[in-house]
């Protein structure tokens, strides 16, 4: 019994430092290089950091448009973590980025 309430804590406590660790990172930046992947008609927006790790980018963020224009640049992206609806679900939302290198 005494066994099983170690396990039970143990358990507990390493669920709630994973969704702590999750919540804490719902704001932060990303460095890397801005492209399209896909095919048409169903391509999408992303970036790949410096580790080679890609994200794509929700199409709800509010700088969609002038991080379509800005493919093949190096910049650094203010992005909020979260999940949408839909087709969106799990992609990031990006606020707003500056650009290190262009094109």
């Amino acid at each position: 019994m005494r066994l099983l309430f170690i396990i039970f804590i143990t358990f507990t406590f390493i669920i709630g430092c994973s969704v702590f660790r999750f919540y804490s990172e719902d704001q932060h930046q990303i460095k890397g290089k801005i492209y399209v992947t896909g095919n048409e008609p169903f391509t999408e927006l992303a970036i790949q950091d410096e580790n080679g790790e890609v994200f794509l980018i929700s199409k709800n963020s509010p700088v969609y448009k002038e991080l379509w224009k800005n493919q093949g640049s190096t910049v650094i992206l203010e992005i909020e973590r979260r999940e949408t609806k839909g087709n969106e679900k799990g992609k990031l939302i990006a606020k707003s980025f500056k650009i290190l290198s262009p094109k």
